[in-house]
């Protein structure tokens, strides 16, 4: 009897560090498969990524290719500090649903306005 339990506990012990071993490896495996699909899946959300960017740099040029020699930043005339005095397009397009042309104003306040949205714009 003696020696049935140790023959048990001889065969049993190294087949649960063989079955370990083998959990061991089988889920280092799944875990580098995952790893490998995310990364998949990151190369391909990037590529889109890239392509809105380059889409949207180009959207952004040809809507400053009208022609004008634009002179950005210097708030001549009360126009926004982003906003082309010449032809009254800002540099970069603003949030929200207008694409802002601004005009100066008439009269003895200096100022601009919106001639799309009708926005005011007072320098201080």
């Amino acid at each position: 009897m003696r020696d049935a339990f140790f023959l048990g506990v001889i065969l049993v012990v190294p087949a649960a560090l063989v079955i370990a071993l083998l959990y061991s490896l089988a889920k280092f495996a799944w875990a580098a498969y995952q790893d490998w699909r995310l990364f998949r899946e990151l190369n391909v959300i990037q590529a889109e990524s890239a392509a809105r960017r380059e889409h949207k740099r180009a959207d952004r040029q040809k809507r400053l290719d009208n022609g004008c020699e634009h002179a950005f930043g210097t708030g001549l005339g009360g126009f926004p500090p982003n906003a082309c005095p010449k032809c009254g397009i800002e540099r970069e397009k603003p949030m929200g649903r207008c694409d802002h042309v601004w005009r100066r104003k008439d009269g003895p306040v200096i100022g601009s306005y919106c001639e799309k949205c009708g926005k005011q714009y007072q320098p201080e």
